[in-house]
């Protein structure tokens, strides 16, 4: 039993010790000072003011708007059977 519980705890030690070296998330790369927020934030601003953000949002809505199209197309396409044909009174016996 000692030995059992030895091995279980030596092996979640080594669990918890190889998931710490692994990185958290992109922000664990970032070794400043003050963090990489700042370059997120003066990204942002400058695509607001360069006109990045207004073509990335013009080109989302036309992407947006030709699935819708390609949707309509596939419904127009997909019309129900009308009339289906009854088997013959002879091949229904079987």
């Amino acid at each position: 039993m000692i030995p059992r519980i030895t091995a279980g705890a030596l092996g979640a030690s080594a669990i918890i010790a190889l998931s710490a070296s692994l990185p958290a998330s992109p922000a664990a790369a970032c070794n400043r000072m003050d963090g990489c927020i700042h370059d997120a934030q003066l990204e942002n601003y400058g695509m607001m003011h360069d006109g990045r953000m207004g073509a990335a949002m013009r080109s989302g809505a036309a992407n947006v708007e030709a699935y819708r199209e390609m949707g309509m197309a596939a419904t127009r396409q997909e019309q129900p059977r009308t009339g289906l044909r009854k088997r013959p009174a002879s091949l229904s016996g079987r």
